[in-house]
């Protein structure tokens, strides 16, 4: 196989490109990079020249926008299936806002914009295919204001961490939740917008109760149902 037929290969599964004729996969994958991004590497900044749409194979992507203060606010949180930046980069217009790689690794695919926005004319397909995802798009921006503003820091974590068991968990046999996300106490807190000591504080607390687990390789919810339960108080 080369490497052209593999990058089709991985495009035709990949969020936006899932299910497009096979014709127009190929035509995007000749022109696509594949991409690997480490813990808190820049994937674009805010400003830049929006090029390419960055489809997320593998990992979490945060999206923030900086306060004039230098702070980062979340703006969005991206993960496997999700294709960012689409409105920037069918108009070439430039970031809105930064995207920083948020677990150990993120996988990534880049197509061109000037690609797709060429193959909209020919292939109706694609723009129906845009369409949903400028609507995911808006679903995700509601589903953090819903984080950040879920109240005290038990429950914003416990929105967090059902949102994200959500949008990626797998359910085991014995019920638990499993997440395969690297994410550091640090990182979590940013997220909800709570201190690092209270984050721990927290999950220490709900670890000890046999709620939940974490490793090196992620998390282990054992009890959702007693974090959805923190969630709706």
């Amino acid at each position: 196989m080369s490497e052209t037929q593999a990058l089709a290969a991985r495009l035709g599964a990949a969020g936006l490109f899932a299910g497009l004729k096979p014709e127009l996969i190929g035509a995007l994958a000749r022109e696509a990079i594949a991409r690997r991004f480490a813990s808190g590497e820049r994937i674009w900044r805010s400003g830049d020249a929006a090029t390419h749409f960055v489809s997320v194979e593998e990992g979490l992507v945060e999206v923030e926008q900086a306060t004039p203060q230098g702070e980062g606010i979340l703006v969005g949180l991206f993960g496997p299936g999700d294709t960012l930046c689409v409105v920037p980069a069918l108009r070439a217009r430039p970031y809105p806002a930064d995207a920083v790689a948020l677990t150990k690794t993120v996988s990534a695919l880049l197509v061109p914009g000037r690609a797709v926005f060429d193959a909209l004319e020919t292939h109706p397909q694609l723009e129906r295919a845009l369409n949903r995802a400028l609507v995911e798009h808006a679903e995700l921006l509601h589903a953090k204001i819903g984080i950040v503003s879920a109240g005290p820091v038990p429950r914003r974590l416990a929105a967090l961490f059902a949102y994200l068991g959500k949008r990626f968990g797998r359910r085991e046999a014995n019920g638990a939740l499993r997440l395969d996300l690297e994410l550091t106490r640090e990182r979590i807190g940013q997220l909800v917008g709570a201190r690092t000591e209270t984050v721990i504080r927290v999950l220490s607390r709900w670890q000890k109760a046999g709620w939940l687990r974490s490793g090196a390789a992620g998390f282990e919810v054992l009890q959702p149902e007693m974090l959805d339960r923190v969630a709706e108080r």
